[in-house]
């Protein structure tokens, strides 16, 4: 074994003797192990015996791994400067011809870099992943220098959400005035998911993607299950060059292919909702639900009288009258009535 994979928990067997030992204490890269008693059944009987050894780098070698029960941690004291990993301001292993240019996430026993190597082409750098225990590194895909962390979901950073969106960016002359403008083309752009510093889903969307409005959530009950909310503010011209968007665009990812969500300018908040199974989504002046065909106009006024009101409970249909009740924490509700005249279109308020 290693001396880099000792860690409290683990579970070793001695080459000399044959015993087994389980490390109860680490102080200083030296592990106190205490003599696991063995039951008839070869198995742990969840006593100690009264030995107890030292494990240190010059005797390791002396100790296979046995069993691995306890969860790795989530790393802390990582940093990249220079070009160099470090831990707590110390290189943190040897890193070869690898340099780094910042870490982009942490899960557990996982430190997520973005590096380059002698070939890695200008703009572009490699997603590696460092496992701790193992002191290994892992190459996994290629990605722009301006990927970024967009959040992570289930309990310790299970899984860690990245995101880029290029475009390239060129001088042109106008004929007409002979003034030369910058013009805006769609490169590419993707979000990408890891899991356990390793698996990735990958979603590539077809227009730029406005990163720092990306919003995710976690479904709740579903440990690592989520759906992304992607904004996309510019619109192809027709002749290939980018042009802002007239209204927002919004694509959504929730655990398969990226799809043509909705349309509505600014931010928005996505509510998940028990009794139907989805997120509800709020903007500043509608309320949609994609399952349900749902798409309210409730106009600014009324959506800011359901602030607060966050978790929907209840949907009727009555005639020509959908009415869709909200409640708060406290159990108090409201709800949002839409109702189609024929003669002045939807009348929409809140009671």
């Amino acid at each position: 074994m290693r001396i880099q994979r000792l860690r409290i928990g683990l579970e070793v067997g001695n080459k000399l003797n044959g015993k087994f030992y389980k490390v109860v204490s680490i102080q200083d890269s030296v592990g106190t192990a205490k003599e696991m008693i063995i039951d008839k059944g070869d198995s742990w009987s969840g006593k100690f015996g009264e030995e107890e050894i030292t494990i240190d780098e010059g005797n390791a070698l002396a100790f296979r791994i046995v069993n691995d029960p306890e969860p790795y941690p989530i790393p802390a004291g990582y940093s990249v400067i220079g070009g160099k990993l470090l831990k707590d301001d110390v290189p943190a292993c040897e890193t070869g011809n690898l340099t780094f240019t910042k870490i982009l996430a942490v899960q557990r026993d996982f430190v997520i870099l973005a590096a380059k190597r002698e070939n890695t082409k200008e703009g572009m750098a490699e997603l590696m992943s460092y496992r701790v225990s193992r002191d290994r590194f892992t190459r996994l895909i290629s990605i722009p220098e301006d990927t970024i962390l967009v959040g992570y979901v289930g309990e310790n950073n299970l899984k860690a959400i990245l995101a880029y969106s290029n475009v390239a960016e060129a001088e042109k002359n106008d004929e007409k005035d002979g003034i030369t403008k910058k013009i805006r083309s769609f490169d590419k752009a993707e979000m990408i998911a890891l899991t356990n510093g390793v698996f990735l889903d990958r979603y590539m969307m077809d227009a730029p993607i406005t990163l720092n409005d990306i919003i995710i959530k976690e479904i709740p009950s579903c440990n690592g299950q989520y759906e992304a909310f992607l904004p996309s503010d510019e619109d192809d011209d027709g002749n290939g060059y980018l042009i802002p968007s007239a209204k927002r665009r919004w694509f959504r990812v929730n655990g398969s292919n990226p799809s043509f969500g909705f349309m509505a300018d600014g931010k928005i908040q996505a509510d998940w909702s028990y009794a139907y199974k989805e997120f509800v989504i709020k903007t500043q002046d509608m309320v949609i639900m994609p399952s349900q065909k749902i798409e309210i106009k409730a106009g600014s006024q009324n959506i800011t009288k359901l602030e607060g009101y966050d978790t929907l409970i209840d949907i009727t249909k009555e005639d020509c009258t959908y009415k869709l009740t909200f409640s708060n924490e406290d159990y108090e509700f409201k709800t949002l009535v839409s109702r189609s005249t024929r003669d002045r279109g939807y009348v929409v308020t809140v009671e």
